[in-house]
């Protein structure tokens, strides 16, 4: 196990620990794709985690518009999230 794969891993932690929850997508054993969500009064962040190391925040609110958008990898886009 590498440095950043820990360090993805201690950051989708720190997501879990805020309050967001995570949902496998596709086969639970080996999902193709992480969701993780913090639903809001005005909106909704949801991250998806990709690969080991890659993930897409998006923030929308409730008529689905786009606010924000950031890729990179885990930590970077947890790094990001936890400041919105």
């Amino acid at each position: 196990m590498t440095s950043d794969y820990s360090d993805d891993m201690a950051a989708l932690s720190r997501l879990v620990l805020a309050g967001w929850q995570g949902t496998p997508i596709g086969n639970p054993a080996a999902p193709e794709v992480l969701v993780y969500v913090r639903p809001r009064s005005a909106y909704v962040d949801s991250v998806y985690v990709t690969g080991p190391d890659r993930a897409t925040a998006i923030r929308k609110n409730m008529l689905g518009s786009r606010l924000r958008n950031v890729d990179g990898t885990c930590a970077e886009v947890v790094n990001e999230v936890l400041g919105w």
